[in-house]
């Protein structure tokens, strides 16, 4: 007897589970966080830091117009959702995506991050496994640690990019930089004096700095 009434709730909690995941119930922790967030709101007349430091990927690319955008990467990971915490004083006024405290169940990949190009921004990363597309988008000095691949693009605005751990980076052929510490480059970049080049014969516009003790691998596009 006992059996049997145990095996009837058994099914009638999965069938109350099944129909709330077929008609996207708010009961249920799956539907308690929201998976894509933005904000276009953010002033031109701001610099914006953006602030993230997870074991997880960020796969970052730039849109047309101002502000940010955030979703998570679908796929299982032991990343909770993220939230934003948005300074309103100083600048260069601060964002800091953090994650949200959710079950196992909700953890994910890591997050897609897209960043209105009409803003100047300034990255401090950490991220693993990550794709950070550096194209079309402004940039103050910036900070990226972690393991990922890294693509810098020819209409990329920034002065110096400094690189802490394993990376692989693929450089525009319209592109001039400069590479500062240890890196591997491609065979016909000049070793300088003042770091690599590649394209010696151009006044390069943008400067990469390698920290110490990291892998670096730059690769032309």
């Amino acid at each position: 007897m006992l059996r049997n009434v145990v095996n009837i709730f058994l099914v009638v909690v999965v069938l109350i589970f099944s129909f709330g995941h077929l008609f996207d119930s708010k009961f249920l922790t799956t539907y308690k966080y929201d998976s894509f967030f933005q904000n276009d709101e953010l002033s031109s007349d701001h610099n914006y830091v953006l602030l993230i430091d997870i074991d997880g990927q960020i796969n970052l690319n730039s849109f047309q117009g101002r502000g940010y955008k955030s979703e998570i990467i679908d796929q299982p990971g032991n990343i909770g959702y993220p939230e934003a915490i948005e300074t309103v004083l100083g600048e260069p006024r601060a964002i800091v995506l953090r994650q949200l405290e959710t079950s196992n169940l909700l953890k994910v990949k890591g997050w897609n991050i897209y960043l209105g190009n009409q803003n100047i921004w300034e990255l401090d990363f950490f991220s693993l496994d990550s794709f950070i597309n550096l194209n079309d988008i402004k940039l103050q000095p910036s900070k990226l640690s972690g393991t990922g691949e890294i693509y810098l693009g020819s209409n990329l605005e920034i002065e110096k990019l400094s690189l802490s751990g394993n990376y692989e980076v693929v450089v525009s052929k319209d592109l001039s930089i400069l590479v500062k510490g240890q890196a591997t480059v491609p065979n016909q970049w000049l070793d300088a004096s003042v770091g690599k080049l590649n394209y010696p014969d151009k006044t390069y516009t943008v400067i990469i700095e390698i920290i110490d003790g990291s892998q670096v691998i730059f690769k032309d596009g």
